[in-house]
């Protein structure tokens, strides 16, 4: 990419063997449409390059990168060095609070001394990290303080993740994690982060409102339906695990008054999966992936961290609009393990055989046709194995994370159950019955004893804590400890029939 020497640019200082890591640092910068200035391949033939590098320093960079690594700290001279004493002048002549000098490291080690004057050194300056397991997240940080610095936000976070990805390859999922974890540190920092979320949300809408991924009826045998129905719940749930990454770290950091970008977006995921549409039945069911998949991992990660007031924001106070429903339906009620797959099986065992195995879903599916065997539990089998990257920093323990999904999957069991009898008891007719559908691995680990039944801990909780219970002082079921322990009751009744079927 070659500017103009005096147009506005950022401009970049670094040794000819680095020149493949800042052939990467400008990939992203054209990605996030920021001009660079890249020394001598940045000027025309015949030209005075000592003269246009200074012109290009004084007269044009919106901000100077000094990229360090440990070939530049191994030399003595280099044109590098003569650039930086260039970029101490004008430095000196910027006022303090001005970001414009922004040394880089490709590798790990020290930012060298650079004397700035009045006792300042380039090493005091905060730098970017362009290596290593965070690099894209920390190259997303710098496009956004160049774009800040420029004045002008020619991309918004989102966006600008996107062109991170595609310049580096990198992995969305850990990107917007990252991403989310600084800025919800940051107050300042809160309106690109509501955007960033509000975007990874309308990424998953487009997929889900699409009507060309329903369209049917599915074609071939009953096998290759069943592999192209898993294979398209697997993307889904690709295409989710950005935002449930996200929405994780806000389980865990975040107030509850800052979630509403979270707590919006898993109400349209289950509010589009619940709209009435034409095309295959099996293609429309699985619509309920992404709320499922964002469902569960706020309940793991609000139960995991006893965040309940978080866990009642984002699971249990929005609603959707049923058609057939008389009053508004809670989430846990709309979408369910239950909700996504058919009777048959094959499709979600297919799908936790392939997470749990890391093998594609027809293998998994043929080997499954093979052995005549069905799992137990598919769909929670299949949520368990494939939100584990997701959690993993958060529970990093396997037995630690399985209690905590079992947990996770009782309380959102009893959360559904109490708005059920809510419904039922201000039913102008009386004709709402129902239950609870939210069974999965904790029934079949407790009826074979491998853990305690998670179930009894609530209650037990409840009945010696009564209205001190943790659950009840951050609003859940009203705070009314009756109304928690009839939901628990009910929803134990429940469990305990599920459970003894899994034998």
């Amino acid at each position: 990419m070659s500017e103009a020497p005096v147009s506005k640019h950022v401009f970049i200082s670094y040794v000819r063997e680095d020149a493949e890591k800042v052939d990467s640092l400008c990939r992203v910068l054209e990605a996030a449409q920021i001009p660079y200035w890249r020394d001598r391949s940045a000027l025309g033939p015949g030209q005075a390059w000592k003269a246009k590098i200074r012109q290009a320093i004084r007269d044009g960079s919106l901000m100077f990168l000094a990229c360090f690594s440990d070939s530049s700290r191994a030399k003595d001279k280099s044109y590098m060095n003569e650039e930086l004493t260039l970029a101490a002048d004008e430095f000196r002549l910027r006022p303090p609070d001005r970001e414009w000098l922004i040394p880089v490291r490709f590798d790990a080690g020290e930012v060298p001394h650079w004397d700035l004057g009045a006792g300042r050194s380039i090493n005091d300056l905060n730098y970017s990290n362009l290596f290593g397991d965070g690099h894209a997240a920390e190259a997303a940080k710098l496009v956004t303080t160049i774009h800040r610095v420029m004045g002008e936000k020619r991309l918004d976070t989102a966006s600008t993740v996107a062109a991170i990805e595609q310049a580096t390859n990198a992995d969305r999922t850990d990107l917007v994690k990252r991403l989310t974890k600084e800025m919800l540190l940051d107050p300042t920092r809160q309106i690109e982060l509501d955007d960033l979320v509000t975007r990874e949300a309308q990424r998953v809408l487009s997929v889900l409102k699409d009507p060309d991924r329903v369209s049917g009826p599915l074609g071939g045998s009953a096998e290759e339906q069943v592999i192209r129905v898993a294979t398209e719940a697997q993307e889904l749930c690709a295409i989710a695990q950005p935002f449930c990454a996200s929405l994780h770290a806000a389980t865990r950091w975040a107030n509850p008054t800052a979630l509403t970008p979270w707590s919006n977006g898993i109400r349209a995921f289950v509010q589009a999966a619940t709209k009435i549409e034409g095309g295959a039945e099996a293609l429309l069911r699985i619509r309920h992936v992404p709320g499922l998949i964002a469902l569960m991992t706020a309940g793991v990660g609000c139960v995991a961290s006893d965040r309940w007031a978080n866990l009642k924001t984002l699971v249990v106070d929005p609603y959707v609009r049923d058609r057939y429903q008389e009053q508004p339906l809670s989430l846990l009620e709309a979408t369910h393990p239950y909700a996504p797959f058919d009777d048959q099986g094959w499709v979600s065992s297919s799908l936790a055989r392939a997470a749990q195995r890391d093998v594609p879903v027809a293998d998994a599916f043929k080997k499954l046709k093979e052995d005549q065997v069905k799992l137990h539990t598919p769909v929670a089998d299949w949520l368990f194995a494939v939100l584990r990257p997701v959690l993993a920093d958060h529970l990093p323990d396997d037995d630690m994370y399985a209690a905590a999904f079992d947990r996770a999957e009782v309380m959102l069991g009893v959360l559904a159950q109490d708005a059920v009898n809510l419904r039922r008891a201000s039913s102008n007719d009386g004709q709402i019955w129902g239950s609870s559908h939210w069974f999965g691995r904790s029934t079949w680990r407790s009826a074979h004893s491998f853990t305690a039944s998670p179930v009894r801990d609530l209650q037990h909780e409840l009945a010696t804590q009564g209205g001190g219970w943790a659950p009840l002082s951050a609003g859940l079921f009203g705070e009314d400890p009756e109304r928690a322990k009839t939901a628990l009751d009910e929803y134990a009744e429940d469990f305990g029939k599920v459970a003894r079927s899994r034998f």
